[in-house]
């Protein structure tokens, strides 16, 4: 017996990228790129990681940059984290010490908005998923300063 099924295929290009800079949202592409056919990811969010939910009346304040923001930064006990107004839900955890937004970007028909923050010893960029509110966040080691001079 012989079966014939119909099966498509398809590789997807990606263009990879070296940095963002987080004030401006300018991309700086790597010199090259990549054709692949899968993805591959290290974990997968389960349902017990979910983002804790504070009711917005027990938050102490937030930020906006605009009246029409559809995310802001709120805080909580010296913390802040990324809150939609729109779903009226917390998108990320409240503790970071320093966020704020950075730019928005519409990628292939959808929209993503990006922030940067800044620990004590780490650096990094969020970027939302507007669709959905799923977001990845990039960190980066800050780099030493050098306190030796040249003589």
């Amino acid at each position: 017996m012989l079966y014939m099924f119909s099966i498509t295929v398809s590789a997807q290009i990606i263009e990879r990228v070296d940095s963002i800079d987080i004030e401006t949202g300018e991309f700086f592409p790597a010199e090259d790129i990549q054709t692949v056919d899968t993805i591959s990811c290290e974990s997968v969010l389960s349902i017990k990681d979910t983002i804790p939910q504070v009711p917005f009346e027990e938050l102490d304040s937030m930020t906006m940059r605009n009246f029409d923001d559809r995310y802001v930064v709120v805080y909580k006990k010296g913390k802040c984290g990324i809150y939609d107004l729109l779903k009226e839900q917390n998108v990320t955890r409240i503790e970071y010490s320093d966020l704020w937004f950075s730019f928005r970007k519409e990628m292939e028909g959808e929209y993503y908005t990006y922030f940067g923050w800044d620990e004590p010893e780490t650096r990094g960029v969020i970027g939302i998923a507007e669709s959905n509110n799923q977001f990845l966040s990039i960190a980066m080691p800050k780099k030493e300063e050098d306190n030796t001079k040249e003589e």
